[in-house]
């Protein structure tokens, strides 16, 4: 599922340069106050900052479809309904998950102080965006590794999680949605 998105999110990122005068693909934004996104922290996936600065956001004309798969992840129940890397909510049934494991989560995937920063890659690695409500995680994995996801379902097994299904917001050709 990775591979099959950072491939198309690839080749979006060399057409939006190539298409700009001046632009980046995955740039960091700090939030206002009113953001919901954890950090008050977002990626874009491309900033055209030509005349003047404009957010582009990649929409994949293709996504993998497959059946629902159930199945346990150690003690943890797991259920997977969908998987689109830009947009993986992760529902649970435990009542708060630890915010130290969470940001400790989004500190490595995340990067928000550039840590692991490598100009010469074509590509950052990390984690585009994440939203924590009640019972539910909301990543875009962005162009993280896929070891991102499993840190992320160990995380709510390790709280305690006997459930854990995976879905997403955005569910294309799904007559019932």
């Amino acid at each position: 599922m990775r591979d099959h998105y950072v491939e198309q999110f690839s080749d979006f990122a060399v057409r939006q340069k190539e298409g700009a005068g001046r632009g980046a693909a995955e740039v960091k934004l700090q939030l206002g106050e009113a953001s919901q996104l954890f950090g008050r922290m977002y990626c874009a996936d491309f900033v055209k900052n030509d005349d003047e600065s404009r957010v582009v956001e990649f929409w994949p004309e293709h996504v993998l479809e497959f059946q629902q798969i159930n199945g346990s992840f150690g003690q943890t129940a797991l259920t997977i309904d969908y998987l689109r890397w830009d947009d993986i909510l992760f529902i649970h049934d435990v009542e708060a998950l630890p915010a130290d494991a969470l940001a400790n989560w989004f500190r490595h995937w995340f990067d928000p102080d550039e840590e692991r920063y490598d100009a010469k890659a074509a590509l950052s690695g990390i984690a585009h965006s994440m939203v924590v409500t009640a019972k539910q995680v909301s990543v875009d994995l962005g162009t993280a590794a896929p070891v991102a996801f499993w840190d992320m379902l160990q995380l709510i097994a390790d709280a305690g999680a006997t459930h854990v299904r995976i879905s997403t917001s955005r569910i294309e050709n799904d007559p019932d949605q």
